[in-house]
């Protein structure tokens, strides 16, 4: 069996690990860390492809463990081990990636290396604009690998909104809520619409309110053919209101509210408390709040004060911002 390593956005490797058992009932994790995971797969690799969280995807050459490792030891290893590559033509360069970060390495180590790659491989060498990349890549905890680059996301920040969330986050966030085909489904703000997106597309719900009092947003948002289906209720509310929804009739919200980086709100724990007012009146028993945010001590604060209690977290990053992602029940 085949092993892969993929790396994906840090702090939510719980839910990546539930994710991929779902998906792969044969697929095997081998390590998990923040933002990585390597693991045995005998499927299609193009299958991983199409995993939305999924940054870059290596096929695994070699892996080494150990207290201080270096690129010195991870080429010799690579370099003494008989290896095949999962792709076998056109080009390639080495890279060399100490947590996160690339490194520049003595160039007998990259040369020996490319020579290696050369001996064992049909790829030619590109050192400027290959078709392929072997990466040499150490980590913080004690774990090191070398892999052919497969697959690799292109950011697409530039295509986004000011503010939009990235829609691999946004179906990590619903991943999180532990989503039931049972579930009614709250998200009032909506902006432009990542969240409701991925709930349409990936996951079964029995009704899904959508809403924001930004009417451009909730325009832009409802016109996208994801939410034209007639178990979803998209219009212009206002999030601290909520009139057109019953009391206790939402079984799950998930949202992002603002964060007051980017609009005029000098009192944001205020307005969290406002909000979660809001969601106390329609939640129904039992009910559960799912919740971004890069304010946390606020949103925190608020909670406790509303009477709800923060099941479980994760801690990430989004836009730079460290944020987390709250699981909420009333108290």
């Amino acid at each position: 069996m085949a092993e892969f390593i993929s790396s994906f956005i840090t702090g939510f490797q719980s839910v990546v690990k539930n994710d991929l058992s779902l998906r792969f009932p044969n697929l095997k994790i081998i390590n998990l860390f923040d933002g990585l995971v390597h693991y045995r797969f005998d499927g299609d690799s193009r299958e991983l492809e199409k995993i939305i969280y999924f940054n870059n995807t290596f096929f695994v050459l070699k892996t080494i463990k150990g207290k201080n490792l270096s690129f010195p030891q991870l080429v010799n290893s690579v370099c003494t081990s008989k290896n095949y590559f999962l792709v076998n033509k056109g080009s390639f360069r080495v890279r060399f990636q100490n947590e996160n970060q690339f490194a520049k390495v003595d160039k007998n180590y990259t040369r020996r290396a490319e020579e290696y790659i050369l001996k064992n491989s049909r790829l030619k060498l590109d050192r400027l604009s290959p078709t392929n990349e072997v990466w040499f890549s150490i980590r913080r905890e004690g774990f090191a690998f070398c892999g052919e680059l497969i697959s690799k996301r292109e950011f697409t920040e530039k295509n986004l909104n000011k503010g939009e969330l990235r829609p691999e986050i946004a179906y990590l966030i619903c991943c999180f809520a532990g989503i039931q085909p049972d579930d009614t489904i709250l998200e009032p703000f909506c902006g432009y619409g990542a969240i409701p997106v991925q709930l349409a597309k990936k996951f079964r719900f029995q009704k899904l309110f959508v809403s924001d009092i930004d009417g451009e947003k909730v325009q832009l948002t409802g016109a996208r053919k994801q939410l034209s289906a007639p178990d979803i209720d998209c219009r212009v509310a206002d999030a601290l209101v909520l009139p057109h929804i019953k009391d206790g009739s939402i079984s799950l919200v998930i949202t992002d509210p603002p964060w007051g980086y980017y609009e005029e709100m000098p009192d944001i724990e205020g307005f969290y408390r406002k909000m979660f007012a809001s969601i106390k009146r329609v939640l129904a028993d039992g009910g559960r709040a799912v919740i971004l945010s890069a304010r946390k001590e606020e949103l925190e604060r608020s909670a406790a004060a509303c009477n709800f209690e923060i099941k479980d977290s994760l801690h990430t990053l989004v836009n730079g911002k460290k944020a987390g992602v709250y699981l909420i029940c009333a108290a």
